[in-house]
């Protein structure tokens, strides 16, 4: 029972708001939260996440659809939000645990078809129940559903905002998942006096409890049978510190980072690059040089070295548990910077005769923006005239896949569109050399200067580079990198590269994956962007010939708002990616703005009930072509405010829409559920396509174009039904 009596005017007016914003906060904190454990539990990449999305969106268009209107009188709203709790904590400790109970090494990478069951059942499960209660709020609102849509946007926008500044700076996800339930708990227990709600309450807020306690304990059990010394949620991903006998390994989202003692690796990466330039006093170093590369790189004589790293933690952690290995820090001749290395080469006046990259390989968008075009060009303008730029990206010595070709391929010759000499070292890691200077890879010129330096090598020595730089092995490698016919060069907005990461990460498992992702790669453009226009145009063809008004016209637009607003989210928050590469610490304010926005177009279209409904979805489906134009535009932005900008406003066009289509389409058939089910499935679509297909085969920009031909196709569309009323 409410704490005001049921007939009193602010305990109605505080029930009908109170609900629905609860929902919405709860529907983004859970998103954010399940995304980032995805993340760091599964080594999951942007292909994952918009599974996830995708299947999180499917599940809240049917829990809106199939909800009956029996279920709101039968169960009280505490009762079904308290389920939802209850529902999170037994999913997150599912999700955690997925690794060792289906029999996976820890780090060990799980299959696309495993990941896509538990991405699938995790996302159905939750999003589900919130989809049906927002159809339960509806009903329980006496059908007033923009309200309840509005209220439930800015409960989002809230809890987006709470996740952002308060809970991911300073929690753990678990903990922050446990602050989360611990606020609804209580946000419940304030409007109800029923000692039943009370009692669930406290057994709900006692399961939060237990989630911040068995936090770590957990962890350790998923990493058995190694040692887990430490784990740590940054904003940027989750840092965990492992020992086996005398090494230490360091993970990020259950990636290795760096292995201490590991001089092969270390000694790869310094002398090929440092050799080219033995004289080199300037040196760039971007990421992973607590490994031992450091020390390395201070042999050099008179050497200076600026060290880029993203993650203060991962410094912190090593000055704790390897303080010899992070004593190299306080050389006077190392400066260390905390910042994204791409952000710190964009705004650097510094040139270098040695810049190196000890970045993982292009597995996901965040790590591929350091292998495009576009940021070689970056590391050029920052080479003195002779400089030299190195990275490195794991490869088999003696066989080259055809899927490794193609990208090894991918990069080289995205390298060689802004160098004019490009080498690659073959081994079991691959290194490549750029430069607009002579680059020496014999290893009798090797060895020579191998000699004259101070470098004390264990593994980088004359007797193995004879094997290694044998000429039989290096034309093995360029044949293969050669032989791949299309070669296709990586973009910050058609970031190809780490596709064809995800096609050779198939590979190894037995599954269909390689099947699957490889007939995806040999899509032709034609099926990504003409059959698509095809079927819109077709789909509104026979629409607009109906005689009779039905609620199939206006149901349309809405999926049509639905798949754009989705796919633009996902398309201009991978180029704030690309750009500005912080965009793990920042998704909960990009999903803010995004919602904000919903609640702001809805309350600006009920101002505006008084205008001609149809003509009101004209004028803004042709604003919605405008803003797309306006993103297009601003893909190659390097301004965050941008970013923020071009999603309020289309969240305020998708909340404006939504709400004109729901009146038109209410005034034909009262199904609360149906309009924002079909909303749904439309984003459902364009999560799933947009982040796996669309944006590595189609690229960005070419996206944006098919997002503004189809949304120009639906304004066509309703000035034709406008003309035929």
């Amino acid at each position: 029972m409410p704490s005001l009596p049921s007939d009193h005017s602010r305990s109605l007016e505080l029930r009908r708001s109170y609900y629905p914003f609860l929902l919405g906060f709860i529907a983004i904190s859970f998103q954010i939260l399940i995304l980032r454990e995805f993340e760091a539990s599964l080594l999951a990449n942007e292909l994952v996440y918009g599974l996830v999305l995708a299947f999180w969106l499917l599940g809240s268009s049917l829990g809106s659809w199939l909800v009956k209107k029996n279920i709101p009188a039968r169960f009280s709203p505490s009762g079904l939000y308290y389920s939802v709790l209850i529902l999170f904590v037994i999913l997150l400790v599912w999700l955690r645990f997925f690794r060792p109970l289906a029999g996976y090494l820890p780090a060990e990478a799980a299959g696309l078809f495993p990941v896509l069951i538990i991405s699938f059942l995790i996302s159905i499960f939750l999003s589900f129940p919130l989809g049906a209660l927002f159809v339960a709020n509806v009903h329980w609102s006496d059908g007033q559903l923009l309200r309840v849509y509005q209220m439930e946007s800015l409960g989002s926008a809230a809890g987006g905002l709470v996740v952002y500044l308060f809970l991911i700076p300073y929690f753990s996800n678990w903990q922050a998942a446990a602050v989360v339930i611990l606020l609804i708990s209580l946000a419940i227990a304030l409007v109800s006096s029923s000692w039943k709600t009370r009692a669930t309450g406290f057994f709900v807020c006692l399961l939060a409890l237990s989630l911040w306690l068995f936090d770590f304990p957990s962890q350790k059990v998923t990493w058995q049978p190694f040692e887990l010394l430490a784990s740590r949620d940054s904003i940027y991903s989750r840092l965990q510190v492992i020992k086996s006998e005398e090494q230490y390994s360091f993970y990020s989202n259950s990636l290795l980072v760096f292995n201490y003692p590991d001089p092969q690796i270390a000694e790869d990466l310094v002398c090929f690059s440092v050799l080219q330039r033995p004289k080199a006093k300037n040196i760039l170093l971007i990421g992973g040089g607590l490994n031992g590369s450091l020390e390395l790189l201070l042999a050099c004589p008179e050497v200076e070295v600026d060290y880029v790293e993203l993650d203060p933690e991962i410094i912190e952690l090593t000055r704790y548990y390897l303080p010899q290995a992070a004593a190299v820090l306080t050389d006077p001749r190392i400066t260390t910077y905390i910042e994204d290395g791409r952000h710190f080469i964009r705004r650097t006046d510094h040139r270098y005769q040695v810049i190196i990259s000890n970045l993982p390989e292009p597995s996901s968008a965040q790590i591929n923006r350091f292998y495009t075009v576009e940021f070689f060009a970056l590391v050029k303008e920052k080479l003195l005239p002779d400089g030299v730029f190195s990275f490195i990206v794991p490869s088999s010595e003696n066989y080259i896949s055809s899927e490794q070709a193609e990208l090894l391929a991918s990069l080289y010759y995205s390298l060689k569109s802004i160098f004019s000499i490009v080498r690659v070292i073959p081994g079991d890691s691959n290194i490549f050399l750029a430069s607009e200077g002579p680059i020496d890879d014999s290893d009798e010129i090797l060895s020579q200067r191998w000699q004259q330096t101070e470098l004390k090598t264990v593994f980088f020595r004359p007797e193995f580079l004879r094997s290694r730089l044998n000429p039989a092995k290096k034309q093995y490698l360029m044949d293969s990198i050669r032989a791949v016919e299309r070669p296709r060069l990586n973009y910050d907005n058609h970031p190809i590269s780490y596709f064809f990461s995800a096609v050779l990460w198939s590979k190894q498992f037995r599954g269909s994956e390689l099947k699957v992702l490889s007939q995806l790669n040999k899509i032709r453009t034609f099926w990504l962007f003409d059959f698509p226009l095809i079927i819109l145009l077709l789909t509104m063809l026979v629409l607009s010939l109906k005689k009779k008004a039905s609620s199939a016209i206006y149901l349309l637009p809405l999926w049509l708002m639905g798949f754009t607003t989705m796919v633009t989210e996902v398309g201009l928050i991978l180029a704030f990616q690309s750009k500005l590469g912080f965009i793990y610490a920042r998704i909960s304010l990009l999903f803010t703005m995004f919602m904000f926005g919903l609640y702001l177009g809805s309350k600006l279209a009920q101002k505006l009930k008084k205008t001609d409904s149809l003509k009101l979805l004209m004028a803004i489906q042709a604003g919605l072509v405008l803003l797309l134009v306006l993103s297009r535009l601003g893909l190659s932005s390097e301004i965050e405010a941008i970013y923020y900008f071009l999603l309020l406003m289309m969240g305020i066009l998708g909340g404006a829409i939504f709400s004109t289509s729901n009146v038109l389409l209410l005034n034909l058939r009262a199904s609360y559920g149906l309009g924002y089910a079909l909303d749904l499935f439309g984003s459902f679509l364009g999560a799933l396509l947009a982040s796996s297909i669309f944006i590595p085969l189609l690229g960005l920009n070419l996206l944006f174009y098919l997002l503004i031909i189809m949304n120009s196709f639906g304004f066509i569309y309703l000035l034709v039904i406008n003309f035929s009323r």
